[in-house]
């Protein structure tokens, strides 16, 4: 079949997504290995054809497609769906979209990037499927910051989270969503954005910035959750005992030994204490850990049991 250059290159993969697309519509759950791998293939200008193709598929269709495309890719490697994810940010439908975004969150391609950028820019796209593309973008912040990301792309993440985050007309969720995806960034600037969301009246703001200190991982933030512990609001306060097991620092651990002892902490706030804990991993979080196995609450029990599981099992791999 090969007449000129890449053609069978060009041409297997689109043959193998019209079969995807027959065994989707068709109820079918597994898809052969070797469509899959095929489909891995498909070239960035063969956006327009695989719109095509799917648009064969009713919503519901269209959604299971993704959604096992997203399965295979983070079950296995190998795979990169970058073409079909992202010729599905246009879909109609929200939940087609935003399933395309979160597979493109999985990719780490050039092509990924630049799609979720569309994405997260876009004033026309609903809130909710922009705070996806915000989300997985901080991922590609992160790999910024550790000098994992090699594509020209990866350069405009960072000022375009700042961009949203900074904009007082954008939805305070959305902003939230986008404090928190930069707050991985090492710049001065973070820490300023950081303390002005946290003082901010806007509730989703100064949650963000409760959990933007989590993803900054600095201990210059645990007086400022150590504050947060004792909030009135529950979400306030389980937002902090997550940003101080994110922090990992041993200097968390006894702010959140305090919850045990604390009768306003509620069931769900001392069970994220406890995970939080088996993140920060320290001598005396283990030996709380382990003391905790003979809770009453059996949630507690098991929270405890599988933080300490969790735990041993980064002691070996280090």
């Amino acid at each position: 079949m090969t007449t000129t250059d890449g053609y069978q290159d060009a041409a297997e993969p689109l043959d193998a997504l019209r079969r995807v697309v027959a065994a989707i519509a068709s109820g079918q759950v597994e898809l052969e290995p070797q469509d899959l791998h095929a489909i891995s293939r498909l070239r960035d200008d063969s956006v327009d054809v695989v719109g095509q193709q799917l648009g064969a598929l009713d919503a519901e269709g269209r959604f299971a497609l993704l959604e096992r495309l997203r399965q295979v890719s983070d079950d296995y490697g190998g795979y990169d769906f970058t073409v079909i994810f992202g010729a599905m940010t246009a879909d109609e439908d929200t939940s087609v979209r935003t399933v395309a975004v979160t597979g493109l969150g999985q990719c780490e391609t050039a092509g990924a990037t630049r799609s979720l950028l569309q994405v997260a820019g876009s004033i026309e796209e609903e809130d909710a499927v922009r705070r996806e593309a915000v989300a997985a973008l901080g991922e590609v912040a992160m790999r910024v910051e550790l000098g994992w990301a090699a594509s020209e792309d990866a350069g405009d993440v960072v000022p375009a989270l700042r961009a949203i985050a900074e904009d007082a007309t954008e939805d305070e969720e959305l902003r939230a969503s986008a404090l928190s995806a930069v707050a991985v960034v090492s710049d001065d600037w973070v820490v300023g954005m950081i303390e002005t969301a946290y003082d901010s009246d806007a509730a989703a703001l100064h949650l963000g910035a409760i959990e933007a200190m989590g993803r900054n991982a600095d201990e210059f933030w645990l007086p400022v959750l150590e504050g947060s512990l004792v909030a009135e609001d529950d979400d306030e306060r389980l937002a902090a005992v997550q940003a101080i097991g994110e922090i990992g620092s041993e200097e968390g651990t006894p702010l959140l030994l305090e919850l045990f002892d604390d009768p306003t902490a509620t069931e769900e706030v001392v069970r994220g204490a406890v995970a939080a804990l088996g993140e920060i991993g320290s001598e005396e979080a283990l030996e709380e850990l382990d003391q905790l196995r003979t809770h009453p609450d059996p949630t507690v029990r098991e929270t405890a049991q599988a933080a300490l599981e969790s735990a041993s099992w980064l002691d070996d791999l280090e």
